[in-house]
This record gives structure tokens, sequence and C-alpha cells, in this order.
């Protein structure tokens, strides 16, 4: 099964060409969730990017050990788990099912890799992960000022 149509519209993936997208597409696989299931924890070593074909996941990290903090519903399409291009690879926010749900797993050595050999590659998926931890940030950032909130 091919992937390009799904990574095309991804967050990870805008501005490569259908050929970026088949080298892309060669290091991914399908995994399905049922709803609850965690993906990843916070914390967790960081070994995949995730990309959602079906279903849909929250973000969420936990404020001081105590309940978790939703920081982005993310849905068919949408992109998480940047962590596993980002020294020191360790998974900042946890992914939990809020559905069952279908991710195209993305191998982050293998996609690590493909960024190192071809730069153009590289540097247009690294752009795109920045502009993508930095709505994270201030999504983040918002969540924790309505929690903060005294009213």
């Amino acid at each position: 099964m091919s992937y390009v149509d799904i990574l095309r519209k991804t967050e990870y993936f805008e501005g490569l060409s259908d050929d970026d997208l088949r080298l892309v597409d060669k290091i991914c696989r399908e995994e399905s969730y049922d709803k609850g299931a965690v993906i990843f924890h916070e914390g967790d070593k960081a070994k995949n990017l995730y990309v959602v074909k079906e279903g849909r996941i929250s973000i969420e990290i936990r404020e001081a050990q105590t309940k978790p903090l939703l920081v982005k519903p993310v849905s068919a399409g949408g992109a998480f788990g940047w962590s596993a291009l980002v020294k020191p690879y360790l998974f900042t926010a946890g992914a939990v099912c809020v559905e069952k749900t279908v991710v195209i797993v993305i191998d982050g050595a293998e996609m690590s890799n493909l960024c190192r050999t071809n730069t153009r590659f590289g540097v247009v998926v690294m752009e795109n992960l920045a502009k993508l931890i930095s709505s994270r940030l201030k999504d983040s950032r918002e969540q924790l000022a309505i929690e903060k909130r005294p009213w």
C-alpha cells in the first residue's frame, strides 16, 4: 500500500516532491489502536514519527505529574512524534487515542538518514518540523495559561 497521497497533505512533508514522498513511503508501516490506547508516554525513547490515517489522538503533557493537559488533538493527516528527529530523542509529550485510530509509522532513524543524505529534502523537513514544534509550544502555553486562570 502506498501512503504518498496522505504524506503529501502532512505538515512534515509540505513542499516535497512526489519522488521525495516515495522515498518516505518506503519506510512506513501501519498500526491500529483502540480508543484509550497509549501510543507513547512523555519521556519514552522516540524511535518513530507518526501520521494519523484514520481516527484522532490527543497530545498530552503532565503538569507536575498531576492530571494530563491536552496540548493538541491530532486527526486524519496530522503529524506527531517529531522527537524522533531531534536529540535527545525522547518524547516531550504523550499520545493517547481519543477513538479507534490507524497511524502511519515512519522509522525515525531511516527518516534522519534521508534528511542527512539529501540536503534539500532535509532542509524542507526540518523547516516544517520547526514550524510544527513552534505551533505545539504555542498550543502548550495557551493551555497552561487557561489551566492557571483563577476563574
